[in-house]
This record gives C-alpha cells, structure tokens and sequence, in this order.
C-alpha cells in the first residue's frame, strides 16, 4: 500500500512520534512544538515540566513497545519527545477549540492551515500511544472562563477536534483507544450509526401496489424486448447462484441497469457517516462525500490502520472498493455529483475517478466477509434480473434519442393498425 502512494502517510507539517522525527523538512515545527509546551505549563501554576516527564517514565516500556520498528533513541530522548509532542497536542487542541484565532497565528502566520495540520495528525505513522496523552492531561488544568464550557475529558476535547458532534454508540475510554487516528476510526464505524427510519405506514400500505406495478413492468419489458430484441433471454433472474462477489458494475453500467442512485442522508442529531450506503428497491443510498486534496491521504490512513490491525474491522476497506467499483471514469463521477452524492474540490472529474481507481492497490478484503458483502450481492442480483436487463438494454436501443423513440412509436402505431384490420377481416360489421 505504502509503495503506491508513499507522500500519503507522511507528515508535511509536523512529526508527531519517531518515525518521522528530525526530517528536516519538519524541523521548524519544533520550535512551535516547544512554545505550545510553555503555552500549557503556564496555563495554571499546577502544571509542571516535571510531573509530565514523571508520567512518562512510568510507561516508557509500554509506550516502546507500541512501536513494531526499532526505535534508535535513548530512554531520555524517547521521553522529551514523548512530553514534547504530547503536550503539543493538548495544547493545540485547547487552542483550537476554546482559545481566539490570536492565539493558533503561531500557525496561520507561515500559511500552514489547520486542514494540512489536521491531516498530520490522523496519519497512522504520525501517533503516539493515546495513553501517553491520557497521563499528560491528567496532569494538566486548563481553566475556562467565561460563558465556554470546560471539557470532561481528553476525548470531548478530540471530538470537537474531529468535529464530531454527536459521537456514536462506541467505547471510547481511553483504555480501548490506541491513538487519535483510532478514535476518528471508531467514530465513523457505520455499524454503531443509527439508520433512518423505517417504512412509514403510507410505505407499507403502496406495498402491494408497487409489487403489483413491478409484475406489469416486468410483462410489459418481456414482451417488448421479444419484439424488438428477437431472441430469448434467460427468464428469470440471474441465471447462476452468485457467491461473495468481487465487483460491483460501475455507476454508468448500474443506471443503466434501472438502479437509481440516492443521496443518503442522516437521521436528525446524528453525526453523518459516509460509509453508510444502503439499497433497497433499486435505489443505492450513498451519504455525501466532499472529496478534497486530503480526502486521499485520510482515507488511506484509515485503511492502513484495518490492514495493520485486524481488530478494527474493515469497514473503510470495503467502502473504498465500493466506490472504487462504481467510479471507473469520469462519466461515472459525473453521475454522483449530479445526485449530490460527491462534491469535488479537485480539478476535474476524472481526477476524482483517478484517485478512487488507485486507492486501493495494494489492499486485502475477504469478499466473503466484508461490510458492504450484503450491498454487492443485491446490486448484483438486481443488475442481472432479466426484468432489469430487458428495460436496460430497450432503453439504450431504442429510447436513447428522440428518433429511436418515434420510430417505436410508429411501430406500435402500425401494430394496432394490423390488429385492428386483422379483427375486422375475421368479423366483418354486417
């Protein structure tokens, strides 16, 4: 995964850990780090250099051991960068949520925005052990003046980071949380967000109707597609069992299958998760995804995170083949915007359909046990249902311009003629 696209998990701002340490590209962030460090030290006479340093020397072995690479720095070295760029964070997440823009133009000053920041700090080779911020800012008091609230905990501070207003259902005690990337994972975990509701009672009283008006349908594609198309098809369904599939056909190739395509939104209160997609009664819901220069970095992050640690799951892995599978081109792209499914702030479309088509080389997912398995066995089932595929291939034929249209038209036209003289020849009116 790395060796695709290497610039994707590496810091362009700040190192945060030891894997990128001393860089010299990242060095005058240093500076900065220890001034934020002085910056929490003086926000309350409590806070003291060696209390921090005492906290991590507590669990120097643990925080090591976090680590699978060899870290070549001593015990003392290990533990200022440890207080250093833990105290950094806690001081920039403070900032950023209760201080004035003044006060972060430490970092707006040399034109490094908070987005590019942001993205240093959900890197998975960019983080320290979450318990080694747990430790810090249990040493720590931030007092809050004025009508703004103090925060619980190191995790409320992280969520108005990530902007997550409304957290779901997951544990986030900082003894089940490895590390700031970790928690965005968990937070977006599609299985712990609540679905819309469910059918309303005028839904499941046009049930009957819409099943009744999908039997005509069907009646009414076959017989058209006889008349035209002039051999048999296959007449019900697929005509194998499918198992697991692979693949998915892409957005141009699903419309025309008769799949619309859907904007998902989230219920009332909830925190939209994009990784939501659904389908039911060929609509494909898929939540609105804003796809920018760092959409790539994140989402590459957070499958390198489920590739790395199996525990987590695979949710991010089996969306991004997902949106891989239906975006092959830009044509494909367009159809998602035009839904206001994507927004793109790249150059074009076909850089967005760039970026999901390299996004996943080098990744792994069982087919058979991913998130989204049950979503492509029903777009699948319901791409090669006969019915579909007669109205698919009718519409490309001879409904795709206005001509092709008047000609259908005039065959009908002449068809009913021939019924009707027919009739009358066999009972003439006496």
């Amino acid at each position: 995964m790395r060796k695709v696209e290497e610039e994707a998990y590496e810091p362009k701002l700040v190192s945060i850990g030891p894997l990128h340490r001393k860089k010299d590209r990242l060095l005058p962030m240093e500076q900065v780090k220890l001034e934020y460090l002085s910056g929490l030290l003086d926000r309350h006479n409590e806070n003291r250099l060696e209390n921090y340093i005492a906290v991590i020397r507590s669990c120097l072995l643990d925080a090591r051991a976090q680590y699978p690479e060899k870290i070549e720095l001593s015990d003392d070295e290990f533990v200022e960068m440890l207080v250093v760029d833990g105290c950094f964070i806690i001081e920039y997440l403070a900032k950023r949520i209760f201080a004035t823009t003044k006060e972060t133009a430490l970092l707006a000053s040399v034109r490094w925005g908070f987005a590019h920041l942001r993205r240093d700090l959900l890197l998975l080779e960019n983080q320290i052990p979450f318990f080694v911020l747990t430790g810090l800012f249990r040493e720590t008091k931030i007092p809050f003046t004025g009508n703004r609230k103090e925060p619980l905990n190191l995790i409320e501070l992280v969520l108005r980071f990530l902007r997550i207003e409304k957290p779901p259902k997951v544990n986030l005690e900082p003894g089940k949380v490895l590390h700031l990337l970790h928690i965005y994972h968990l937070c977006l975990d599609p299985e712990c967000v609540e679905e819309p509701h469910q059918r309303s009672c005028g839904e499941l009283a046009m049930y009957p109707l819409k099943k009744s008006k999908d039997l005509i349908s069907m009646f009414f594609f076959a017989f058209l597609y006889l008349i035209f198309i002039r051999h048999w098809p296959p007449f019900f369904g697929p005509t194998k069992k499918l198992k697991a599939p692979r693949e998915i056909p892409c957005a141009t190739e699903l419309r025309a299958a008769g799949i619309k395509f859907n904007k998902k939104v989230a219920p009332r209160g909830q925190t939209a998760c994009y990784l939501k997609v659904s389908f039911r009664d060929g609509i494909l819901e898929i939540p609105f995804l804003s796809v920018d220069g760092t959409t790539g970095a994140r989402l590459r992050n957070l499958m390198a995170l489920e590739q790395c640690c199996g525990k987590v799951g695979n949710h991010f892995t089996s969306y991004c083949v997902f949106m891989d599978n239906i975006i092959n081109t830009a044509g494909d792209v367009a159809i998602l915007r035009s839904r206001g499914i994507l927004e793109s702030k790249l150059g074009s479309d076909a850089e967005v359909a760039n970026l999901f088509n390299n996004l996943c080389r080098g990744t792994h997912l069982k087919y058979d046990k991913h998130y989204n398995k049950e979503i492509f066995e029903k777009v699948v089932t319901f791409s090669e249902f006969a019915h579909h595929k007669w109205r698919a291939s009718l519409v490309h034929n001879y409904f795709s311009n206005p001509w092709a249209m008047f000609s259908v038209l005039a065959g009908f036209l002449l068809i009913a003629l021939a019924g009707i003289q027919a009739y009358f020849t066999v009972f003439p009116r006496k």
